[in-house]
């Protein structure tokens, strides 16, 4: 998953922030987002507002679509 969050990063970094944690280093927010299975995705909005959360691998693909369904359209922010 981390290479598809890299390729994202690289291509959509200018409209989202993404945040790896790893939820042995980091067990309060695992506990917050009741992370039980990796990967877990986690979307928030500008606000921090909980969007989704996916379990399981996405392609980059999916990923994005998954943003365009949250209602961001992630080319117009270029």
């Amino acid at each position: 998953m981390s290479k598809v969050l890299d390729q994202f990063t690289d291509k959509y970094g200018h409209a989202v922030e993404v945040i790896v944690a790893n939820v042995r280093e980091c067990p309060q927010e695992a506990s917050m987002f009741q992370v039980r299975f990796v990967p877990t995705l986690v979307f928030m909005d500008e606000t921090g507002k909980l969007l989704d959360k996916r379990t399981g691998y996405m392609p980059l693909s999916a990923l994005v679509k998954n943003w365009s369904d949250l209602g961001y359209d992630l080319m117009a922010k270029e």
